[in-house]
């Protein structure tokens, strides 16, 4: 699937500006959304007409006020979002965390990038292998 309409939420304003320079220099006809955390997300999502909604939700799970995971339920019990599809990251994984989101709908659960390169394979994976 070919990704036009990504949402970022990540609490993290450095890994958010890193997420859309890198998109911009390798897929400039990717438009990235942002998000500081779950709650602005839903906010965001409400205001978007059914052809504004992203294509794709990418979480980071540690987030004050809702977590990824918090925001992937949510998504996934709206009639309105459910079928987005929702990726998480995060830097600390353990299998039960991994399970319980794909249970719960998520497309992929992924290490959280530490570098620049790691952050480039990221996004390379995301938008050519899923």
């Amino acid at each position: 699937m070919k990704y036009s309409n990504i949402l970022l939420v990540d609490d993290d304003l450095d890994d958010r500006m890193l997420f859309e320079q890198i998109v911009g220099e390798t897929n400039p006809d990717v438009h990235v959304h942002t998000a500081e955390n779950g709650l602005e997300m839903v906010a965001w999502l409400d205001k978007c007409t059914g052809q504004d909604l992203p294509d794709l939700v990418i979480l980071d799970q540690n987030m004050p006020k809702m977590t990824g995971r918090e925001s992937l339920i949510f998504l996934k019990e709206s009639p309105r979002y459910k079928k987005i599809p929702v990726i998480l990251y995060s830097t600390f994984q353990v299998r039960d965390f991994y399970l319980s989101c794909r249970e719960l709908g998520a497309l992929d659960v992924i290490d959280k990038p530490d570098t620049i390169q790691a952050y480039r394979d990221m996004i390379s994976q995301i938008l050519t292998a899923l």
